[in-house]
């Protein structure tokens, strides 16, 4: 009796076990789930990188937004004082609050802004100078005393790639105006400044912010 009990749990323990066709069935719906996550988490990965660049992208122009703000608050004029040989020479004759050169090539513009800022904290007026540098791509702000020797190192702040930067003014009679550069002797107040900036990237569509940035000193409230 015992043993055909022993004989009869042996043939059902040989058995239970898995069949060769289900172990790969049960691989290869393994091997599919695992791939629908992946691609689900490869999607999911991409998607949050671009969300992350497009988020530091829009850092980037509101620092900009801010530091152009601040300017344009603290702009003023430099001493109206005849230029001599040395400031000629120097370009302190072209030292004035508001100043614009226009280089428009299609679709981008590289435009340089130049402005006479009392900084916080500054003693003395300081020259302020936006430019897109063309070796790295970038948007510079440049900022040096007025009265500082030209071998003096600028502060410089870097505002990250861009691929357009455009300046415009708007005059007394409200006209916009991409060119504004006068001699110190002849200048004349804008009613404000406009600023366009457009970043490009690979994985981001073309963004742009813009400026419109009103000129308190010079106009009537």
């Amino acid at each position: 009796m015992t043993a055909r009990r022993s004989g009869a749990t042996e043939k059902q323990s040989s058995e239970s076990g898995f069949t060769l066709i289900e172990v790969l069935m049960a691989l290869t719906v393994f091997a599919l789930i695992s791939s629908l996550a992946y691609g689900a988490l490869g999607i999911a990965g991409s998607g949050f990188e671009v969300l992350s660049e497009a988020r530091v992208t829009q850092e980037k122009s509101g620092w900009v937004g801010r530091q152009l703000r601040s300017d344009v608050r603290y702009l003023t004029a430099a001493p109206h004082t005849i230029a001599s040989t040395a400031d000629m020479q120097s370009g302190q004759a072209r030292a004035v609050p508001v100043r614009i050169e226009n280089d428009n090539r299609g679709d981008v513009e590289l435009d340089q802004l130049w402005l006479l800022v009392r900084e916080p904290g500054q003693l003395a007026i300081s020259r302020v100078h936006y430019y897109i540098d063309e070796d790295s791509g970038h948007l510079i702000r440049e900022s040096r005393l007025l009265l500082a020797r030209e071998q003096v190192e600028p502060m410089r702040w870097d505002f990250g790639e861009v691929s357009s930067w455009a300046v415009e003014v708007w005059d007394r009679d409200g006209n916009r105006r991409q060119d504004w550069d006068f001699p110190r002797s002849d200048f004349v107040w804008p009613k404000a400044v406009g600023v366009a900036l457009k970043v490009a990237d690979s994985n981001v569509s073309t963004s742009q912010r813009q400026w419109l940035l009103p000129v308190l000193v010079g106009n009537e409230l």
